[in-house]
């Protein structure tokens, strides 16, 4: 166990070495100075810089189009996660935990792959310092997963106890199923145009309510792509298409065809071909989504109470203010 104690160790200080000194200058700032420190693991100029241009939209120069201001609280956002990262770097430390190198190989293979221009042309010294930099970001994963993601485990129970104080909120609205002929309307149609198109709804809509086959005349007549399927818009939930367009299917029974609707798109004639009534969902149903979401709170609440505990636990340095 010492010995691999050490050799972890080892590993770790020959990367945070590489980090630390990487010669290239920024803003009148070496990459390689320090600007802080959690415990044994700093936090340098190089590391902020990589986080900041994650932060600053690609359309904007890094010199140009961002006031002094956004780009001091973008760069204060760039250092505090990379504080956190040192946390997690630190923790990962004390806890003998490391990134085997099949993993390191695969996630340095891929970064090759995409970046294969860029790589060919970079110094060995840059790319050491980049896969260093790869290893403490894949580092600092693996000790959140130790520390949280492994302990998030939802029982059943808490899945049945949270659906029954929740029920109400478990509910399905009605599920249509409709088909429909449309008729075009250009938003910019003169008076002219206009009566044109309406005279032409109408017609269809007589003929659909005569009896024509409703699959016939949406093929032949409808002027979008459900045509090529009879009209057929498939299976939907009640509020998930134009308030005018659900509005009339509220009022309909299966088998009923509307009269004209008329949207900003123009004007439809519905068909509700079938409907299913809301009703609650069962806790079996609702189980997944209920899963999900203990979840994400439980790894929530983990993660805070972690993290307090490393801030409580290795002292932080700020040298750049």
């Amino acid at each position: 166990m010492i010995v691999v104690r050490m050799k972890i160790l080892v590993c770790l200080a020959l990367l945070l070495s590489l980090v630390v000194s990487y010669p290239v200058m920024a803003e009148d700032k070496p990459v390689e100075s320090v600007v802080a420190k959690v415990g044994n693991v700093s936090v340098t100029e190089l590391d902020v810089q990589r986080e900041m241009q994650k932060l600053i939209p690609l359309q904007v120069s890094y010199h140009s189009g961002m006031s002094p201001e956004k780009l001091t609280e973008i760069r204060e956002t760039a250092i505090q996660t990379m504080i956190e990262r040192a946390y997690k770097i630190q923790y990962a430390i004390d806890e003998e935990i490391a990134v085997d190198s099949a993993t390191l190989e695969n996630k340095w293979q891929n970064f090759l792959k995409k970046n294969e221009a860029a790589v060919k042309s970079a110094a060995p010294d840059k790319l050491s310092k980049q896969r260093a930099h790869m290893y403490l970001n894949l580092l600092a994963k693996k000790a959140e997963q130790a520390a949280v993601e492994d302990h998030v485990n939802i029982s059943e129970e808490a899945v049945n106890a949270y659906y029954n104080e929740n029920k109400e909120s478990y509910s399905q609205p009605k599920l249509y199923t409709a088909s429909q002929v449309f008729v075009r309307v250009n938003p910019s149609s003169n008076k002219q145009e206009l009566e044109v198109l309406t005279q032409r709804a109408e017609d269809l809509l007589k003929r659909a309510q005569q009896g024509e086959e409703f699959y016939n005349l949406a093929y032949y007549e409808s002027d979008d792509r459900s045509k090529f399927v009879g009209g057929s818009l498939g299976s939907f939930h009640a509020g998930q298409t134009v308030a005018e367009f659900d509005a009339a299917l509220d009022e309909m029974e299966a088998g009923e065809i509307s009269g004209l609707v008329r949207t900003m798109y123009g004007y439809h004639i519905i068909k509700l071909d079938d409907m299913s009534p809301a009703r609650k969902l069962t806790m079996e149903e609702a189980s997944l989504g209920i899963v999900n979401l203990l979840k994400k709170m439980a790894r929530e609440e983990l993660t805070a109470e972690w993290m307090q505990q490393n801030h409580d636990k290795y002292e932080l340095q700020r040298f750049d203010k």
